[in-house]
């Protein structure tokens, strides 16, 4: 299955100036048909250019949060190995993805010859879906994690270590792989084509070759777009699910708290609301950015479904496809702006990281009225170190009550 099944003429002996192109013909000689395998070039620079002030923001944003990671101690628990995990994957996605989006863009003709011919239609193709379902089992992770720090927080104490973050991320980095293997026969399998173009001025320059990376069968083809759609369907109502307990899960504490008039140290409170908060800001603003992608994938497999020329499908879809593809690359950069707005804490963390000294002495000062607990020894980083412990103190104080 290709995209232009419906115009292709495997005979070439009744096409003029195409007499040294050896492949399948491509009959675009009406322009209204000839039209969708062109990209506009107004449309490709804008693209581009939003691309590229994506990639301004995302690549030293992803950096950041790694360094972070790295120098905060307070930043290295199992909630933060999941997200480094992903903005490690979003760093090599925005990197390599950016070349793909640069020749495809870059050109007046729809095709993925350029790059198929440099690195293979695999190889176009494995990186983008790899980060893909790895971004979506992580996304799952995350809300895992906190749907278990709220909702069972005895028991995530008492299982919590990083030696099992660190197991649940390499086995969704094995999964990621199995995923991507089930969905690179639906762009395994490389078409090359000789164009035949209008005979109007408009066309007279375009290349005569065109290239796409196609199914190695209809069942490659069904196989690709399911496996696209369902798993992310799934996680999508997995994560719905627990998001929902979670905000349930506090709401209800809240509600107790009042009815029996305790209280709790608003520190913790606020820290566990704002993680909870942001965990579901991070997941829901994912959801979002990948979902067109996902529709397109499902009407897909419905027109396949109902016979339509798969030429037919391609020009009705490659408006929305394109424009999908950006929301997917935005995906990859927006995390770290999220981690900032939503949290106090990754804001602390991240200012502690850019201005070093300066913030920590402005931050020690904000909060030498805060009261400690004569029992904790005095610690440089006593402050940042107890955020996580006395969020789960509280969750597990509460599931008692």
């Amino acid at each position: 299955m290709d995209n232009s099944s419906s115009v292709v003429d495997n005979t070439s002996e009744s096409y003029d100036g195409i007499s040294d192109c050896y492949f399948p013909v491509m009959n675009l000689t009406d322009e209204r048909i000839a039209e969708f395998y062109l990209l506009n070039a107004l449309t490709g620079r804008v693209i581009l250019i939003v691309m590229f002030i994506i990639l301004a923001i995302g690549v030293p944003g992803n950096l950041t949060f790694l360094i972070t990671v790295f120098r905060v101690q307070a930043m290295r628990n199992a909630t933060n190995m999941y997200l480094t995990s992903l903005a490690v994957v979003d760093l090599t996605f925005l990197s390599i993805s950016i070349f793909t989006y640069f020749f495809y863009f870059n050109n007046t003709v729809r095709t993925h010859l350029i790059t198929a011919d440099v690195v293979g239609c695999i190889g176009a193709f494995i990186v983008p879906y790899f980060t893909y379902f790895l971004s979506i089992s992580t996304v799952t992770l995350v809300t895992l994690d906190r749907y278990n720090a709220v909702c069972n927080p005895i028991s995530y104490i008492q299982r919590r270590n990083k030696l099992r973050a660190l197991r649940l991320i390499i086995g969704s980095w094995v999964v990621a792989v199995l995923l991507a293997g089930l969905v690179i026969p639906r762009f395994a399998r490389k078409v090359k084509f000789c164009a035949v173009w209008p005979d109007t001025e408009k066309y007279q320059d375009l290349p005569v070759v065109l290239g796409y990376c196609v199914s190695i069968s209809a069942a490659g083809l069904i196989v690709g777009h399911l496996v696209e759609a369902v798993v992310f369907v799934v996680a999508l109502v997995v994560n719905a699910v627990m998001y929902a307990r979670i905000i349930l899960h506090l709401s209800a504490r809240v509600n107790k708290k009042k009815q029996q008039q305790q209280t709790i140290p608003t520190q913790a409170t606020q820290i566990r609301n704002q993680v909870s908060r942001l965990l579901i800001t991070f997941g829901t603003v994912f959801f979002l950015c990948q979902a067109p992608f996902v529709i397109i994938s499902l009407a897909n497999i419905v027109d396949y479904l109902l016979g339509t020329p798969s030429a037919v499908t391609y020009r009705k879809l490659v408006l929305p496809l394109t424009i999908s593809h950006v929301f997917i690359f935005l995906n990859s950069a927006i995390n770290p702006v999220i981690y900032n707005l939503t949290s106090r804490i990754y804001r602390h963390a991240f200012k502690q990281t850019v201005c070093g000294d300066r913030c920590t002495r402005k931050r020690c000062d904000s909060v030498t009225s805060l009261p400690i607990d004569k029992a904790d020894p005095p610690d440089n980083n006593s402050f940042e170190n107890r955020l996580q412990d006395d969020e789960d103190d509280v969750d597990a104080r509460d599931s008692k009550l």
